[in-house]
């Protein structure tokens, strides 16, 4: 999972850090056009995750709330599912009419993994289990391992192994196969015949950190230079054309760039576990979608930046911005994307679905 510097220790942390972090950050590409699109449905809670029929029917999560809504523009939403009070819904997909997603709770302590096929729904996975069981990232270890004798970091930044923590946040579905991308448990889970196994960890992120950053972020001049690994956390996951999956990494560490930007878009082969980078340089990753042709394209929740990665290449073109883009989704000739999907407190919930011709 995140550490407690990070911009998400668990989803509901997130509205906590948004006031500190600025829109720009080091390493930020050049700038695309802002506004622009169409709002599909508005005044949402949290809506972090989303899942596009070919009709345009939408399925969103408002996470916090714990509740999938149904929406088409100018028709009035209807609820699909609804949580127990205190937990989650989020990890949505829609494959041929069926509608696939997460519910999680506690401190990164629940989470399965349920689908609606003809009105009635059934839990598929339990993804908290699998994790119990495999714990994929195990035998990483985190944090600063090889510090100068007498150099003290905060305890969440000394070495430590991968612990047992599960938060499934983006589900994908190909053929039979149900893929969970899961950010308490730092991996890609798969459900397939009525088992859940792991399909990979994602590797550590290591940082050399700078002196601006180890001033910023209180740390002693011991660090300067050194190398400190965080956790890769997994905030979204699609089928590509190719039939690899791609997921957004979102390391576990401070999202206001001090660290540099350290965000990628994975490729992972769902045969083999193998893990390559697609693109980098990104900062909170939180949605991605893969187009026919190859082409990638990632939202950056604080930056608001939406950005294109053509196929082939690894080098993000800025697209447009859009107020904390979270979840993004191709469906046609249209790019959707959930907006403004963390609000100030105290503030009446207007997060969005929206979608923009591409």
């Amino acid at each position: 999972m995140l550490r407690p510097t990070s911009a998400v220790v668990s989803t509901a942390a997130l509205a906590l850090v948004v006031p500190a972090l600025g829109a720009t950050a080091a390493g930020a590409p050049a700038a695309a056009p802002a506004g622009g699109g169409q709002v599909v449905a508005s005044k949402l809670v949290s809506p972090l995750s989303l899942a596009v029929k070919p009709n345009g029917t939408a399925y969103v999560a408002q996470n916090f709330a714990g509740v999938l809504t149904k929406v088409r523009k100018g028709e009035k939403p209807v609820v699909v599912a609804k949580a127990r009070k205190g937990r989650e819904i989020g990890a949505v997909d829609v494959t041929r009419g069926v509608v696939t997603y997460a519910v999680s709770w506690g401190e990164n302590e629940g989470g399965i993994v349920r689908q609606v096929r003809n009105g009635r729904a059934r839990t598929i996975g339990n993804i908290a289990a699998a994790e119990r069981a495999t714990n994929p990232d195990g035998g990483t270890t985190y944090g600063f391992t090889d510090l100068p004798e007498g150099c003290e970091v905060p305890p969440f930044l000394q070495a430590y192994d991968g612990v047992v923590e599960t938060h499934p946040y983006a589900t994908a579905v190909d053929g039979g196969t149900v893929y969970v991308a899961d950010a308490g448990a730092n991996a890609v889970f798969r459900i397939a015949g009525g088992r859940v196994t792991p399909v990979a960890a994602l590797p550590p992120v290591e940082v050399t950190v700078p002196a601006e950053a180890a001033a910023a972020l209180e740390l002693p001049d011991c660090v300067v230079g050194e190398t400190v690994a965080l956790e890769g956390v997994p905030t979204d996951v699609e089928v590509g054309p190719d039939g690899d999956l791609y997921v957004t990494s979102l390391p576990g560490g401070p999202e206001d760039g001090s660290l540099g930007a350290n965000g990628s878009v994975l490729r992972i082969d769902p045969a083999t576990g193998e893990v390559t980078t697609v693109a980098t340089g990104f900062l909170s990753t939180t949605g991605v979608a893969v187009a026919g042709n190859g082409d990638v394209y990632v939202g950056e929740l604080f930056t608001g930046r939406i950005s294109r990665v053509p196929a082939g290449t690894s080098t993000p073109q800025p697209l447009r911005t859009q107020k904390m883009p979270a979840a993004l989704e191709l469906q046609g000739r249209w790019l959707w994307a959930t907006t403004n999907v963390l609000g100030a407190e105290g503030a009446p919930p207007n997060g969005k679905v929206m979608r923009f011709p591409r």
